[in-house]
């Protein structure tokens, strides 16, 4: 491309139109140049999807608990790299189809993927985010008066105490928990609540907290009809019975005792809505998460997705045979023999925390299988007692995206041994004029900002800007470099 006309359309492109300031325009050699936007990934769109069925509400607390381990290393990170962020709570209530079940504990629709500006159980005197939407907006690119990060938190609430009443959303919610498809409500066709949330020209993190499997069904599923007798009891170990399939060849779980761990457990397929499994076929997830914009999926680049999880263990995965009255803390206990004919069914806890039974959960195989099926992507169990490194790695999966050797700056250069790149900062005046300066390559005696080429396992050749202070407000960057061509 032109050199001319590509500053040309980076002014365009940034703010508009451009006023040349003192650059020096080094001459193009004859070859491909390609432009490398280094800005798309200052914007990050979180998303915490927490489980609200029976028996959550530890876990919940220790999310909020761990949340300032977050924002603590969000806002160390932002001192030299700031990026401006939305945080945000689902729930995994969806409801059970077209079912009112346990007195309205499920009921159609459920929460219907919207954020919630105030959890169910919060406590009284919460406030919800200002400015008429249902998340938390926090931008280290435009501080205050005061030198802190703009936001739309409510006058007197800091941010972990606004995320503590927006992550409390109770345990009352339905029982058949779909976490995967309140996520892709809460994107892929948002209700009006979940307004200005995502952004085009952001990353996007999500985070599940559940203790169970996902068992997200079409809304006009039968799977939680009780006049359904031939499904099982209607228990949760239906979502598993006909959501994950075991074995070689594959079979659906068993509606009984599995006789033990079984292995090679995957969702069962569901394609078009033709079986063996009555669940969402996990491709509609994946596909979503993993694939460009162009073949369905929510980004254009889908390095620009990060997926993590609280969850329990894949495996082991068994089924076993209990007494239904019979609740004892710990793993669940083989039916006697003499009681055969009252015991039900059920999926065994794939862990339990040692020293506190109220951390457990059932083998996270759909969840699991979507999370794996991105580049940034990280497990933690639900059976941890503390969720410490769980949001640690939430912080550090956001920073290495955000830090300018992201994924954005990988590039097959036409000669790494003598890079040949243009690299400016475009900066907006308040005057309306915009400044252009160019950044030179590093090297002895070279003072920041500069430019230069690092290598690392998942790229030969990056580039990264070094800077000795932080990038000035209203900054855009532009670079290109000399690429190699396919011959």
């Amino acid at each position: 491309m032109n050199r001319q006309l590509l500053f040309a359309l980076a002014c365009a492109t940034l703010f508009g139109g451009c006023q040349r300031s003192a650059i020096t325009v080094p001459t193009s050699p004859p070859g491909e140049w390609h432009q490398i936007d280094l800005n798309q990934a200052r914007k990050v769109d979180i998303l915490f999807m927490v489980d609200n069925s029976p028996g959550t509400v530890a876990k919940q607390n220790q999310l909020k608990a761990q949340f300032p381990q977050l924002i603590k290393i969000l806002d160390d990170f932002g001192k030299m790299n700031p990026a401006w962020y939305h945080l945000g709570v689902v729930t995994s209530d969806l409801g059970a189809g077209q079912f009112t079940i346990g007195g309205g504990e499920c009921h159609p629709g459920g929460d219907g993927g919207q954020l919630q500006a105030i959890g169910a159980a919060a406590q009284a005197g919460c406030l919800a985010p200002t400015g008429g939407v249902n998340f938390i907006d926090y931008n280290q690119l435009e501080p205050d008066a005061s030198g802190n990060p703009s936001s739309n938190l409510p006058p007197g609430q800091d941010l972990s105490t606004t995320f503590d009443c927006m992550a409390s959303v109770g345990s009352a919610g339905c029982g058949f928990e779909m976490p995967l498809e309140s996520v892709y409500a809460a994107l892929h066709n948002p209700p009006p609540a979940n307004h200005d949330f995502l952004r085009p020209d952001a990353l996007l993190a999500v985070m599940w907290l559940t203790d169970e499997d996902d068992c997200s069904a079409p809304p006009d599923t039968d799977l939680f009809d009780a006049a359904h007798t031939e499904y099982g009891p209607l228990l949760s170990y239906r979502c598993t019975r006909y959501g994950v399939e075991c074995g070689n060849p594959p079979a659906l779980m068993p509606e009984g005792d599995s006789g033990g761990p079984l292995s090679g457990c995957q969702s069962a397929p569901n394609p078009n809505g033709m079986g063996p499994g009555k669940l969402y076929d996990i491709s509609r997830y994946i596909n979503f998460f993993s694939k460009p914009a162009s073949q369905g999926g929510i980004k254009t680049d889908p390095n620009d997705v990060i997926l993590l999880d609280i969850s329990a263990p894949d495996m082991p995965v068994a089924s076993l045979l209990v007494d239904p009255n019979a609740k004892p803390p710990g793993p669940y206990m083989q039916c006697p023999a003499d009681m055969a004919d009252s015991c039900t069914v059920v999926l065994q806890h794939s862990c339990i925390a040692p020293t506190d039974d109220a951390f457990f959960g059932d083998p996270a195989v759909r969840l699991r299988q979507v999370v794996r099926s991105v580049k940034s992507n990280q497990s933690t169990s639900i059976c941890d007692t503390s969720y410490q490194s769980a949001l640690q790695s939430l912080g550090g999966l956001l920073t290495a995206n955000l830090a300018a050797d992201g994924p954005k700056s990988c590039i097959a250069l036409a000669d790494p041994a003598h890079p040949q790149c243009e690299v400016r900062d475009f900066t907006q005046n308040a005057d309306g004029t915009t400044s252009v300066i160019g950044l030179p390559e590093c090297g002895a005696g070279i003072a920041e900002p500069c430019w230069k080429i690092v290598s690392d396992s998942s790229c030969p050749t990056r580039l990264v800007i070094d800077r000795s202070t932080p990038i000035a407000p209203n900054t855009a960057v532009q670079a290109s470099c000399l690429i190699a061509t396919a011959s």
